[in-house]
């Protein structure tokens, strides 16, 4: 399919098409795609962009960074930032894993020289306020960098209500437990969006505090219908027991969108709690190797000492 046979219709389409997995990303659409990256029409070249967040090779990084640094429209540049976000996941990830072994593709010197072309669009008092929040938001993965977490505090604390609703966007992504109170307390704001913003972070990072408030959006229906939606998965999100209960109750509402986030919501939940007994065990395991600890394991079998010693080094 040439792009000159396309309209701009067309192409947007094949882009929605692309980004929900209805194509693979092979040979021919990674030609497509890159053409469609240079396209005349401003939101053809944005939505080009959006795709390669399911693409984060790293082949990809200069020309988000001229995208970001040079085009003339402010929506490109916002989604060639937010796509450098990816890189900024994808380095966090090898760190975890060892740099050495991990089979992501980024390499620690295209890790850097991201996070350093984001900080320097962050940092920057001349650049505008949207390219400086993206930046924000693709940073925010750095979850153990306190200048990140600076970042974000700053953001917040801005008259710019832009800013703040990145800077709750980006509490999400950061995870810092500091973030629980500023959380809970704009769960009540006035402005919809932040409030909105509110109800989706205290849903991704899990908070107990937040499921009475959640629970109450959920099930007042003189609430705005996204907001409730939005807290009904929320609650399935944070694994509280006290949200099960709720959960099904909504799964039999006669709102057939509330009924069908509530089911989700539901399914989510079971995976959270899977997931923390999971963790529980591990700790339990930790636990337990850790008595060991206070033995003589030289009167022990080799095979148990050789197996604590390994595990303490891990």
């Amino acid at each position: 399919m040439a792009t000159f046979k396309m309209n701009k219709r067309d192409k947007l389409a094949w882009l929605a098409d692309l980004e929900e997995g209805y194509h693979p990303f092979d040979k021919h659409a990674l030609t497509l795609l890159r053409s469609l990256m240079d396209d005349g029409d401003a939101e053809v070249r944005a939505e080009a962009i959006a795709c390669l967040w399911d693409d984060p090779d790293p082949r990809w990084i200069d020309l988000l960074m001229r995208k970001a640094a040079d085009d003339p429209h402010a929506e490109v540049r916002a989604h060639a930032i937010s796509a450098l976000g990816r890189y900024v996941y994808e380095g966090q990830l090898a760190e975890l894993e060892d740099w050495e072994t991990s089979v992501l593709e980024i390499s620690q010197k295209d890790y850097a020289r991201v996070v350093e072309f984001l900080f320097r669009i962050a940092q920057d008092t001349e650049e505008a306020t949207g390219a400086r929040r993206y930046a924000i938001e693709a940073l925010a993965f750095r979850a153990d960098d306190e200048a990140v977490f600076n970042l974000i505090d700053w953001a917040y604390r801005q008259k710019d209500r832009r800013l703040k609703v990145s800077a709750i966007f980006a509490m999400a992504r950061h995870g810092d437990p500091r973030w629980t109170e500023y959380i809970l307390a704009e769960l009540h704001s006035h402005d919809p969006q932040i409030q909105y913003e509110a109800v989706r972070a205290a849903g991704e990072l899990g908070l107990y505090e937040a499921t009475p408030t959640l629970i109450e959006f959920a099930r007042g229906k003189n609430f705005r219908k996204p907001l409730r939606l939005l807290a009904v998965y929320a609650l399935g999100e944070t694994g509280d027991d006290r949200a099960m209960p709720i959960l099904e109750q909504l799964a039999r509402s006669r709102d057939r969108d509330i009924r069908d986030v509530a089911r989700e919501a539901i399914e989510e939940w079971h995976a959270v709690a899977e997931m923390e007994q999971m963790a529980e065990q591990v700790m339990d395991d930790m636990d337990s190797d850790a008595v060991l600890d206070y033995f003589d394991t030289d009167a022990m079998p080799d095979i148990w000492s050789s197996e604590t010693a390994t595990f303490s080094r891990n």
